[in-house]
């Protein structure tokens, strides 16, 4: 049995070819526009997916990337105040070994103490200095101020500890790759705490770290706290009533020699020289741990040069990538639009002679 090609299912099928035309047409039309060959996911299922792979990854490229760049200019800002300490620490070493000399008269030793107490004053604007509105020595805490001095003289650092971990702050520059960018400022200046006599609520514990006495506005009872604010649990008659005097780095050698000058216009010259030799130790090894500062944070900062030069290249890679499984080939693209073009136009030809025919063109 022959089956009759019917009237109706030729033009079904001479419309179906001409919407097919025109599909193909407006795609690469659509393709031609954009500058992109893959527009939904059903066009190259495996390209569409390496797309999106791709372009993740560029997207975590452009993090890491601000992430290095902003961890530079921070370290480039600390880098200037190591510099900046390292100038005024041995200017006040210098004074200190001419003072040690015992050769200045009183004018020239009240000059000398006006002049380290300005630099003490100096050191704390430093350790307080701000990057992008947070404080770079203050640990953490960087919405605190690290460094204050007291009405009695002592010069208290207020941020996160060396010795607490949590003073760490890192960004990180590549996947699961942190960089460390900060550093304290007890580490890098020191503190200074003047003696307190017994009495005076102030307690030392047997490790020699101080222990405020309070009252509890509640209960009225006594409550005993570390400076940090953390409980002291051990035993009451383990403390020691009062405290010694306490001079760490940089900030404690400044207002160490401050006080030995006092001591000797005082007319206390022996123990204020003794005291004054004293110094020159602190400031030898407050230079040695600033410098070994800045080494330390001078090589993070050739690690992250490293990682910009590592991320660039990668950035170009697949880059170039996503441009060969995306991009269309203009050449190519405009030659298969003219043929599309063509195509559609010629099947409306056909479609439309083929439909003006009937029987009475062969009466």
């Amino acid at each position: 049995m022959v089956d009759r090609i019917s009237t109706s299912g030729k033009y079904a099928q001479l419309v179906a070819d001409m919407q097919q035309n025109l599909i193909n047409y407006n795609r690469i039309t659509a393709q031609l526009t954009s500058g992109h060959k893959v527009m939904n996911i059903t066009d190259d299922p495996i390209a569409a997916v390496n797309i999106l792979n791709t372009n993740r990854q560029l997207g975590q490229i452009d993090t890491f990337s601000t992430n290095v760049e902003m961890a530079k200019s921070e370290l480039s800002a600390l880098d200037d105040l190591f510099s900046l300490a390292t100038g005024y620490l041995s200017s006040a070493w210098d004074r200190a070994v001419q003072a040690n000399n015992q050769t200045y008269g009183e004018d020239s030793l009240k000059a000398l103490k006006v002049e380290i107490d300005e630099t003490i004053k100096t050191m704390v604007d430093l350790a307080n200095t701000e990057y992008n509105d947070n404080y770079i020595f203050g640990g953490a805490n960087t919405k605190i101020s690290p460094y204050t001095i007291d009405e009695n003289g002592d010069i208290v650092y207020n941020g996160t500890p060396y010795d607490n971990p949590d003073y760490i702050r890192q960004t990180e520059v590549a996947d699961g790759v942190f960089e460390v960018i900060n550093t304290t400022g007890d580490r890098v200046f020191g503190y200074y705490k003047a003696a307190v006599e017994p009495g005076n609520g102030v307690y030392t514990d047997v490790d020699g770290n101080r222990v405020i006495k309070t009252s509890d506005t509640a209960t009225g009872a006594d409550v005993y706290k570390y400076e940090n604010g953390l409980e002291y649990t051990g035993d009451i008659g383990d403390l020691t009533d009062g405290a010694p005097e306490e001079a760490e780095g940089v900030m404690g050698a400044l207002k160490l020699l401050s006080n030995s000058i006092q001591m000797v216009l005082d007319g206390d010259t022996e123990a204020g020289y003794e005291q004054m030799n004293s110094t020159l130790d602190m400031f030898d090894s407050s230079m040695r741990m600033i410098t070994e500062e800045q080494t330390k944070f001078g090589g993070v900062y050739n690690r992250l040069e490293m990682t910009t030069s590592t991320l660039d290249t990668n950035n170009t890679n697949l880059t170039a990538y996503l441009s060969e499984i995306r991009d269309v080939d203009l050449t190519t693209a405009i030659t298969d639009w003219y043929m599309a073009q063509y195509a559609y136009q010629a099947s409306l030809q056909v479609s439309s002679a083929s439909m003006g025919m009937s029987l009475l063109n062969y009466l």
